[in-house]
Protein backbone atom coordinates (compact mmCIF):
# COMPACT_ATOMS: atom_id res chain seq x y z
CA UNK A 1 0.00 0.00 0.00
CA UNK A 2 2.51 2.25 0.82
CA UNK A 3 4.39 2.05 -2.78
CA UNK A 4 1.69 2.64 -4.09
CA UNK A 5 0.80 5.85 -1.98
CA UNK A 6 4.72 7.13 -3.13
CA UNK A 7 3.92 6.45 -6.78
CA UNK A 8 1.33 8.22 -6.85
CA UNK A 9 3.43 11.12 -5.96
CA UNK A 10 5.70 10.71 -8.00
CA UNK A 11 2.72 10.48 -10.70
CA UNK A 12 2.31 14.02 -9.58
CA UNK A 13 5.92 15.55 -9.60
CA UNK A 14 6.16 13.71 -13.29
CA UNK A 15 2.86 16.25 -14.11
CA UNK A 16 4.15 19.06 -12.65
CA UNK A 17 7.91 18.70 -14.37
CA UNK A 18 6.41 17.71 -17.36
CA UNK A 19 3.97 20.94 -17.59
CA UNK A 20 6.61 23.01 -17.11
CA UNK A 21 8.80 21.47 -19.81
CA UNK A 22 6.20 21.94 -22.21
CA UNK A 23 5.81 25.19 -20.81
CA UNK A 24 8.89 26.22 -21.50
CA UNK A 25 8.87 24.49 -24.96
CA UNK A 26 5.56 26.00 -26.44
CA UNK A 27 6.43 29.69 -25.01
CA UNK A 28 8.94 30.78 -27.58
CA UNK A 29 6.72 29.08 -30.30
CA UNK A 30 3.81 31.10 -29.12
CA UNK A 31 5.74 34.66 -28.59
CA UNK A 32 6.99 34.38 -32.50
CA UNK A 33 3.48 33.46 -33.51
CA UNK A 34 1.81 35.87 -31.45
CA UNK A 35 3.85 38.61 -32.49
CA UNK A 36 3.73 37.24 -36.57
CA UNK A 37 -0.15 37.65 -36.53
CA UNK A 38 -0.28 40.89 -34.83
CA UNK A 39 2.16 42.65 -37.23
CA UNK A 40 -0.29 40.66 -40.01
CA UNK A 41 -3.21 41.75 -38.84
CA UNK A 42 -2.23 45.15 -38.65
CA UNK A 43 -2.70 44.96 -42.81
CA UNK A 44 -5.28 42.40 -42.98
CA UNK A 45 -8.57 42.03 -40.85
CA UNK A 46 -9.74 38.93 -39.44
CA UNK A 47 -12.91 38.16 -37.25
CA UNK A 48 -12.98 39.28 -33.84
CA UNK A 49 -11.71 36.65 -31.97
CA UNK A 50 -8.81 36.88 -34.40
CA UNK A 51 -8.55 40.33 -33.87
CA UNK A 52 -8.25 40.33 -29.98
CA UNK A 53 -5.89 37.78 -30.00
CA UNK A 54 -3.79 39.69 -32.29
CA UNK A 55 -4.26 43.04 -30.35
CA UNK A 56 -3.17 41.39 -27.22
CA UNK A 57 -0.07 39.32 -28.80
CA UNK A 58 0.78 42.93 -29.93
CA UNK A 59 0.62 44.25 -26.23
CA UNK A 60 2.30 41.31 -24.54
CA UNK A 61 5.67 40.56 -23.09
CA UNK A 62 7.31 36.93 -22.84
CA UNK A 63 6.34 36.40 -19.41
CA UNK A 64 2.36 36.76 -20.47
CA UNK A 65 3.35 34.29 -23.18
CA UNK A 66 4.59 31.92 -20.41
CA UNK A 67 1.65 32.36 -18.39
CA UNK A 68 -0.83 31.43 -20.90
CA UNK A 69 1.15 28.51 -22.31
CA UNK A 70 2.46 26.66 -18.91
CA UNK A 71 -1.36 27.04 -17.08
CA UNK A 72 -2.94 25.82 -20.38
CA UNK A 73 -0.15 22.50 -20.52
CA UNK A 74 -1.04 21.96 -16.94
CA UNK A 75 -4.63 21.88 -17.75
CA UNK A 76 -4.41 19.71 -20.60
CA UNK A 77 -1.69 16.89 -18.62
CA UNK A 78 -4.11 17.48 -15.96
CA UNK A 79 -6.74 14.52 -17.32
CA UNK A 80 -4.21 11.87 -18.09
CA UNK A 81 -2.85 12.67 -14.40
CA UNK A 82 -6.46 11.98 -13.25
CA UNK A 83 -6.77 8.93 -15.26
CA UNK A 84 -2.91 7.31 -14.55
CA UNK A 85 -3.56 8.30 -10.55
CA UNK A 86 -6.90 5.91 -11.54
CA UNK A 87 -5.07 3.13 -13.13
CA UNK A 88 -5.29 0.00 -10.69
CA UNK A 89 -6.97 1.92 -7.74
CA UNK A 90 -9.81 0.82 -6.34
CA UNK A 91 -8.79 0.90 -3.12
CA UNK A 92 -10.59 4.11 -3.09
CA UNK A 93 -13.26 3.86 -5.47
CA UNK A 94 -10.49 6.07 -7.76
CA UNK A 95 -10.19 9.34 -5.19
CA UNK A 96 -7.06 8.84 -4.54
CA UNK A 97 -7.28 11.77 -2.26
CA UNK A 98 -10.31 10.59 -0.24
CA UNK A 99 -7.39 10.22 2.24
CA UNK A 100 -7.20 9.22 6.38
CA UNK A 101 -3.99 10.18 8.47
CA UNK A 102 -1.21 8.22 7.89
CA UNK A 103 0.13 5.39 9.74
CA UNK A 104 3.07 7.15 11.62
CA UNK A 105 0.41 9.71 13.14
CA UNK A 106 -1.94 6.67 14.73
CA UNK A 107 -4.31 5.57 12.01
CA UNK A 108 -4.47 3.36 9.59
CA UNK A 109 -1.98 4.26 6.91
CA UNK A 110 -4.39 2.57 4.32
CA UNK A 111 -6.27 5.32 3.78
CA UNK A 112 -5.32 8.72 5.56
CA UNK A 113 -7.20 12.19 6.66
CA UNK A 114 -10.58 12.59 4.89
CA UNK A 115 -11.74 16.17 4.15
CA UNK A 116 -14.62 16.14 6.56
CA UNK A 117 -17.76 18.03 6.95
CA UNK A 118 -17.46 21.04 9.32
CA UNK A 119 -19.86 22.71 11.00
CA UNK A 120 -17.54 25.69 12.17
CA UNK A 121 -16.12 25.82 8.37
CA UNK A 122 -17.54 28.77 7.40
CA UNK A 123 -16.84 30.61 11.12
CA UNK A 124 -13.17 29.26 10.49
CA UNK A 125 -13.04 31.03 6.25
CA UNK A 126 -14.18 34.27 7.80
CA UNK A 127 -11.40 34.31 11.10
CA UNK A 128 -8.89 32.81 8.24
CA UNK A 129 -9.68 35.64 5.96
CA UNK A 130 -9.41 38.38 8.74
CA UNK A 131 -6.08 37.29 10.02
CA UNK A 132 -4.22 37.01 6.53
CA UNK A 133 -6.22 40.42 5.49
CA UNK A 134 -5.55 42.24 8.61
CA UNK A 135 -1.94 40.99 8.93
CA UNK A 136 -0.99 42.31 5.87
CA UNK A 137 -2.94 45.38 5.66
CA UNK A 138 -0.90 46.46 8.79
CA UNK A 139 2.51 45.24 6.73
CA UNK A 140 1.49 47.14 3.88
CA UNK A 141 0.70 50.63 5.98
CA UNK A 142 4.15 50.06 7.53
CA UNK A 143 5.96 49.44 4.39
CA UNK A 144 4.06 52.96 3.32
CA UNK A 145 4.88 54.57 6.34
CA UNK A 146 8.85 52.75 5.90
CA UNK A 147 8.78 54.44 2.34
CA UNK A 148 8.95 51.31 0.73
CA UNK A 149 5.73 52.75 -1.43
CA UNK A 150 4.52 55.27 -2.11
CA UNK A 151 0.46 56.34 -2.59
CA UNK A 152 -0.56 56.15 -6.32
CA UNK A 153 -2.25 59.74 -6.41
CA UNK A 154 -4.29 58.85 -9.86
CA UNK A 155 -5.64 55.72 -8.52
CA UNK A 156 -9.55 55.62 -8.31
CA UNK A 157 -10.33 54.57 -4.49
CA UNK A 158 -10.29 51.53 -3.34
CA UNK A 159 -14.28 50.99 -3.05
CA UNK A 160 -14.82 51.45 -6.99
CA UNK A 161 -14.35 47.26 -8.22
CA UNK A 162 -14.29 46.40 -4.47
CA UNK A 163 -16.84 43.41 -5.65
CA UNK A 164 -15.07 42.22 -8.22
CA UNK A 165 -11.70 42.12 -6.45
CA UNK A 166 -13.51 40.27 -3.57
CA UNK A 167 -15.05 37.97 -6.33
CA UNK A 168 -11.30 37.42 -8.41
CA UNK A 169 -9.85 36.37 -5.03
CA UNK A 170 -11.80 34.18 -3.32
CA UNK A 171 -13.04 32.02 -6.91
CA UNK A 172 -8.72 32.32 -7.63
CA UNK A 173 -8.38 30.65 -3.73
CA UNK A 174 -10.66 28.06 -4.49
CA UNK A 175 -9.37 26.81 -7.15
CA UNK A 176 -6.23 26.81 -5.77
CA UNK A 177 -7.19 25.06 -2.53
CA UNK A 178 -9.20 23.02 -4.07
CA UNK A 179 -6.33 21.61 -6.21
CA UNK A 180 -3.59 22.42 -3.48
CA UNK A 181 -4.71 21.30 -0.36
CA UNK A 182 -7.67 19.15 -1.24
CA UNK A 183 -5.98 17.11 -3.72
CA UNK A 184 -2.15 17.13 -3.65
CA UNK A 185 -1.74 17.32 -0.15
CA UNK A 186 -4.47 14.55 -0.04
CA UNK A 187 -2.26 12.47 -2.07
CA UNK A 188 1.29 13.25 -0.20
CA UNK A 189 -0.07 12.30 3.31
CA UNK A 190 -0.93 9.14 2.07
CA UNK A 191 2.40 8.13 1.36
CA UNK A 192 4.76 9.94 4.15
CA UNK A 193 4.23 11.99 7.50
CA UNK A 194 2.12 15.19 8.09
CA UNK A 195 5.08 17.37 8.15
CA UNK A 196 6.76 16.28 5.15
CA UNK A 197 3.54 16.19 2.88
CA UNK A 198 2.67 19.59 3.73
CA UNK A 199 6.24 21.02 2.88
CA UNK A 200 6.76 18.86 0.05
CA UNK A 201 3.00 20.62 -1.40
CA UNK A 202 4.27 24.16 -0.03
CA UNK A 203 7.49 23.54 -2.36
CA UNK A 204 5.26 23.04 -4.86
CA UNK A 205 2.69 25.97 -4.22
CA UNK A 206 6.14 28.09 -3.83
CA UNK A 207 7.88 26.60 -6.88
CA UNK A 208 5.41 29.20 -9.27
CA UNK A 209 6.08 32.72 -8.10
CA UNK A 210 9.97 31.63 -7.72
CA UNK A 211 9.31 30.50 -11.42
CA UNK A 212 8.06 33.93 -12.41
CA UNK A 213 10.33 35.72 -10.86
CA UNK A 214 12.97 34.78 -13.25
CA UNK A 215 10.95 37.25 -15.70
CA UNK A 216 12.75 40.04 -13.92
CA UNK A 217 15.98 38.75 -15.48
CA UNK A 218 14.43 39.28 -19.02
CA UNK A 219 14.74 42.46 -19.71
CA UNK A 220 15.39 43.10 -23.17
CA UNK A 221 15.67 39.66 -24.11
CA UNK A 222 15.11 39.09 -27.85
CA UNK A 223 11.86 36.78 -27.89
CA UNK A 224 12.24 35.94 -31.70
CA UNK A 225 16.03 34.11 -31.22
CA UNK A 226 14.93 32.96 -28.07
CA UNK A 227 15.12 28.81 -27.02
CA UNK A 228 13.45 27.05 -24.43
CA UNK A 229 17.08 26.32 -23.10
CA UNK A 230 17.86 29.84 -22.80
CA UNK A 231 14.32 30.78 -21.40
CA UNK A 232 15.07 28.00 -18.92
CA UNK A 233 17.94 29.05 -18.15
CA UNK A 234 16.82 32.79 -17.46
CA UNK A 235 14.09 31.48 -15.25
CA UNK A 236 16.18 29.35 -13.35
CA UNK A 237 19.74 30.57 -12.86
CA UNK A 238 18.58 34.77 -13.85
CA UNK A 239 19.52 37.43 -11.44
CA UNK A 240 20.73 36.59 -7.47
CA UNK A 241 19.50 33.82 -6.74
CA UNK A 242 19.94 34.09 -2.96
CA UNK A 243 17.94 37.06 -3.61
CA UNK A 244 14.88 35.69 -4.96
CA UNK A 245 15.59 32.94 -2.66
CA UNK A 246 14.78 35.23 0.20
CA UNK A 247 12.83 37.82 -0.98
CA UNK A 248 10.39 35.29 -3.05
CA UNK A 249 10.60 31.82 -2.04
CA UNK A 250 11.04 31.67 1.43
CA UNK A 251 7.34 33.64 1.88
CA UNK A 252 5.46 31.67 -0.22
CA UNK A 253 7.05 28.40 0.67
CA UNK A 254 6.09 29.41 4.60
CA UNK A 255 2.79 30.60 3.64
CA UNK A 256 2.12 27.76 1.79
CA UNK A 257 2.73 24.96 5.18
CA UNK A 258 0.95 27.25 6.95
CA UNK A 259 -2.00 26.98 4.37
CA UNK A 260 -1.56 23.31 4.12
CA UNK A 261 -1.03 23.08 8.34
CA UNK A 262 -4.51 24.68 8.61
CA UNK A 263 -5.85 22.40 6.28
CA UNK A 264 -4.41 19.28 7.87
CA UNK A 265 -5.27 20.38 11.43
CA UNK A 266 -8.87 21.19 10.22
CA UNK A 267 -9.49 18.66 8.06
CA UNK A 268 -10.94 21.24 5.89
CA UNK A 269 -9.90 23.59 3.27
CA UNK A 270 -12.13 26.32 4.82
CA UNK A 271 -9.58 28.34 6.66
CA UNK A 272 -6.77 27.55 4.13
CA UNK A 273 -9.33 29.20 1.82
CA UNK A 274 -10.21 31.78 3.53
CA UNK A 275 -6.38 32.93 4.43
CA UNK A 276 -5.55 32.75 0.84
CA UNK A 277 -8.72 35.06 0.13
CA UNK A 278 -7.23 37.69 2.51
CA UNK A 279 -3.75 37.08 1.44
CA UNK A 280 -4.51 37.59 -2.54
CA UNK A 281 -7.61 40.39 -1.94
CA UNK A 282 -4.77 42.87 0.55
CA UNK A 283 -2.40 42.15 -2.92
CA UNK A 284 -4.71 43.61 -5.66
CA UNK A 285 -5.80 46.19 -3.17
CA UNK A 286 -2.54 46.90 -2.47
CA UNK A 287 -1.10 47.00 -6.29
CA UNK A 288 -3.71 49.11 -7.18
CA UNK A 289 -3.31 51.88 -4.31
CA UNK A 290 0.51 52.09 -4.41
CA UNK A 291 3.84 52.39 -6.32
CA UNK A 292 6.92 50.15 -4.94
CA UNK A 293 9.88 52.50 -4.34
CA UNK A 294 13.32 51.42 -6.16
CA UNK A 295 15.86 50.41 -2.73
CA UNK A 296 19.07 50.89 -3.76
CA UNK A 297 20.73 49.33 -0.63
CA UNK A 298 20.55 45.39 -1.37
CA UNK A 299 20.15 44.73 2.22
CA UNK A 300 17.19 46.99 2.68
CA UNK A 301 15.84 45.48 -0.28
CA UNK A 302 15.73 42.00 0.99
CA UNK A 303 13.51 43.56 3.76
CA UNK A 304 10.72 44.53 1.18
CA UNK A 305 10.43 43.86 -2.48
CA UNK A 306 8.08 45.57 -5.05
CA UNK A 307 5.13 43.16 -3.92
CA UNK A 308 3.51 43.05 -0.30
CA UNK A 309 4.33 39.16 -0.26
CA UNK A 310 7.91 39.41 -0.62
CA UNK A 311 10.62 40.24 1.40
CA UNK A 312 11.26 39.25 5.00
CA UNK A 313 9.05 41.91 6.56
CA UNK A 314 6.34 39.56 4.87
CA UNK A 315 7.77 36.70 6.19
CA UNK A 316 7.82 37.57 9.37
CA UNK A 317 3.75 38.19 8.67
CA UNK A 318 3.41 34.80 7.64
CA UNK A 319 4.91 33.39 11.08
CA UNK A 320 2.33 35.41 13.27
CA UNK A 321 -0.44 33.97 10.80
CA UNK A 322 1.47 30.58 11.66
CA UNK A 323 1.06 31.62 15.03
CA UNK A 324 -2.49 32.53 15.49
CA UNK A 325 -3.68 29.61 12.74
CA UNK A 326 -2.05 26.87 15.75
CA UNK A 327 -4.14 29.29 18.27
CA UNK A 328 -7.33 28.96 16.59
CA UNK A 329 -7.27 25.19 15.79
CA UNK A 330 -5.61 24.79 19.77
CA UNK A 331 -5.19 21.01 20.33
CA UNK A 332 -3.14 18.17 19.71
CA UNK A 333 -4.22 15.80 16.78
CA UNK A 334 -1.69 13.59 16.64
CA UNK A 335 -1.74 12.51 20.42
CA UNK A 336 -5.57 12.64 19.72
CA UNK A 337 -5.42 10.03 16.73
CA UNK A 338 -3.34 7.61 18.51
CA UNK A 339 -5.33 7.54 21.65
CA UNK A 340 -8.65 7.50 19.92
CA UNK A 341 -7.75 5.37 16.93
CA UNK A 342 -9.57 7.75 14.74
Amino acid sequence: MRGSAVADVIKVWVWAVGSLVLGLLLTPVAFNGGKALSELSATKDFNGLVNKLAAWSGAAGLEDFFKFCWPLTALLLLFPLIEWLRLGNDRMAGKPWAIRLPHQAGADHTTGQPIKANPRGPLYGMVGFSVAFGCFLLIGVALIRGGSFVKNQSTPPLSEGIWFDMAVALTVALLVEIFFRRVILGIFLRAMKPWFAIALAALMFAGIPFILSGFDSATGVDGETLSAFQLTAILFGGGDLFTRLTVVFFPWFAFGFVLGWARWRTASVWLSTGLLTGWILVDRLFSKATEAVGIPDRMAGYFAAESIHNGIIPLLGVVVIGGLVHVITYGNPFKRSAETGD
